[in-house]
């Protein structure tokens, strides 16, 4: 009996009240992963830093095509991952827009991560971590073909992101739990409190990273031979294959070359007729099928 008594006081008891906070740890370290995700995940869609630069030989506009991003600050992404992941989201709604200024938890930050007296282990935006990076996709094949997209971004619009791996770490800064003895653990103290397990002021770090590769040939809509005088060095597929195509010269928007090509088109048809139904340089971009598009 006295052997019991020792082993329940001094292993079995404080063991059964670490259990929940072990749970909370576990938890905190699986929306700590599912953070690293989601970093990772946003970098590749919304591009930054590095991956908004030019493409070609040079970081120069005359050398290279500015790469056309849709970009979101490593920031941005830290203050989505506290309100869309680490929040005790209920029946909040997200937002594209203000979800990326949030200064909050919505809800207040998840009910699991408290001690036994509600005091959170979590405690503010402060406490969140975020940098995503991308660098050079892994592969001979990319080691082969990075030169010739570097020059095809030089003679034309066709640009392929050959830094698509997305490296995203995280971390989390979370207090200490340790058992209380009455010996002025951070927020319990005296001999009012119980033995139990409480937030310290000591701090703990979480950390997960996680790499994703991602198809290095993004365009940003179709495009069309009229967006092209407005925005020539916007990544659309209408855009990078005008690049490819020589003969798509001989078929501008505006301009007194257009005038002249046209004037020329209407005297050849005269003694060559056939020639009118000649479009050079006509570039489709998703000719869809009728019966396709039912």
């Amino acid at each position: 009996m006295v052997e019991a008594l020792v082993a329940c006081a001094l292993v079995m008891v404080p063991l059964f009240l670490a259990i929940p906070m072990i749970a909370k740890y576990q938890d905190l370290k699986f929306y700590t992963v599912q953070s690293a995700r989601y970093a990772a995940w946003e970098r590749s869609v919304w591009f930054g830093g590095a991956a908004a630069a030019t493409m070609g030989i040079s970081g120069s506009k005359t050398f290279s095509n500015a790469w056309d991003a849709n970009e979101k600050s490593d920031d941005a992404i830290r203050k989505e991952i506290g309100k869309r992941i680490l929040s005790e989201t209920g029946n909040v709604k997200f937002s594209s827009t203000s979800d990326q200024t949030s200064g909050s938890f919505a809800g207040g930050p998840k009910r699991l991560w408290k001690d036994r007296k509600g005091t959170a282990l979590l405690t503010s935006y402060a406490s969140i971590s975020n940098k995503a990076d991308n660098g050079k996709a892994p592969g001979v094949m990319n080691d082969l073909l990075t030169p010739l997209f570097q020059v095809t971004a030089v003679v034309s619009n066709f640009t392929v992101d050959t830094k698509a791996q997305y490296t995203a770490n995280v971390d989390l800064t979370v207090q200490e739990v340790a058992m209380n003895t009455n010996q002025g653990l951070g927020q319990c103290s005296g001999s009012s409190c119980s033995a139990s397990y409480v937030v310290t002021n000591n701090a703990m770090k979480f950390s997960q990273k996680n790499v994703l590769v991602a198809n290095g040939w993004s365009v940003n809509g179709p495009g069309s031979l009229a967006e092209y005088d407005k925005e020539p060095h916007k990544i659309t597929t209408y855009n990078q294959t005008r690049g490819l195509t020589p003969t798509s010269l001989l078929k501008p928007s505006s301009g007194i070359f257009k005038d002249a090509l046209d004037v020329l088109k209407a005297i050849s048809t005269v003694f060559f007729p056939e020639l009118s139904t000649l479009d050079l340089g006509r570039i489709e971009v998703d000719r869809v099928p009728a019966d396709r598009a039912k």
